[in-house]
């Protein structure tokens, strides 16, 4: 069984901002096996984000398969008591059993809620397939 990880680095986004995506690769497309599926999602962020109640951000990490969305494969609120740690590597639900096959892209987009959340350059986004 072949493991791959995808990861990248997430730009800034000013509170109440466009929302952003960014790519973070694809599942391998060399090797044998048919399908992958998300054995870990994780943010890690350089300084504290504390999240709040109602003015948020929500980052989702998203399958893509020929430029069209195929599923939120996990997501990630920063409501009140949920906060990214500086440089601590913070778990992001996996959403069901998602099954990406070789080729698909993995994606996330940082949306903002209500008046928004400021969020730092250099949050690491990372996902782990088997």
């Amino acid at each position: 069984m072949a493991f791959a990880v995808v990861q990248n680095s997430l730009p800034a986004q000013t509170a109440g901002g466009a929302t952003s995506t960014t790519m973070l690769g694809d599942t391998p497309s060399q090797e044998a096996q048919a399908t992958f599926q998300p054995t870990k999602l994780s943010l890690t962020s350089p300084s504290l984000v504390t999240g709040v109640a109602t003015n948020n951000a929500t980052f989702n990490f998203r399958q893509m398969r020929a430029g069209v969305s195929q599923a939120t494969i996990g997501t990630l609120t920063l409501g009140s008591g949920t906060n990214l740690a500086a440089e601590v590597e913070t778990n992001v639900p996996i959403s069901g059993t998602p099954i990406l096959l070789p080729g698909d892209v993995v994606d996330v987009q940082m949306v903002q809620n209500g008046t928004g959340l400021a969020i730092p350059v250099g949050v690491i986004a990372k996902a782990e397939m088997a």
